[in-house]
């Protein structure tokens, strides 16, 4: 295993052998086993302000979500604070994810049952259809 780093974007890659064009690039540079990142050199354009915002660490297999996404009718800005990513074993487990607009009508009664307000709108739910409790729950999406 051949471990790279870009030292003007902070990138690590592992790839099973060397990679001439990597070792050609004069900002990749080959790593021994376990040797950790050297810093990300300043080079007055990839080092700008990125409306992305630190990069989170991600672990194999992990998924990054977006902790606080932007308003549907926001456009990011440099003013913008950055979006937070958090790994899915990290994620706030208190706000339910909204299924798909095509999503099952079991996906959609899950989901309505969280934001029921009281037992009588939750026994509602079994009796609408999936587009009614979309409509209702979806909040227009």
């Amino acid at each position: 295993m051949t471990t790279y780093f870009n030292e003007r974007t902070g990138d690590r890659v592992e790839l099973d052998g060397r990679s001439a064009r990597l070792d050609a690039l004069d900002n990749w540079t080959r790593l021994g086993d376990d040797q950790p990142n050297p810093p990300v050199a300043d080079d007055g354009i990839l080092s700008r302000p990125s409306l992305a915002g630190p990069r989170a660490e991600q672990g194999p297999g992990q998924v990054l979500v977006e902790t606080t996404p932007p308003a549907p009718d926001e456009v990011p800005t440099l003013d913008t604070p950055p979006v937070e990513l958090t790994p899915v074993s990290q994620a706030p487990a208190d706000e339910p994810r909204q299924p798909a607009k095509s999503g099952s009508k079991a996906d959609w009664q899950a989901y309505a049952r969280t934001r029921a307000q009281d037992s009588a709108e939750e026994a509602e739910i079994d009796g609408l259809t999936r587009d009614e409790l979309a409509a209702r729950y979806g909040g227009g999406s």
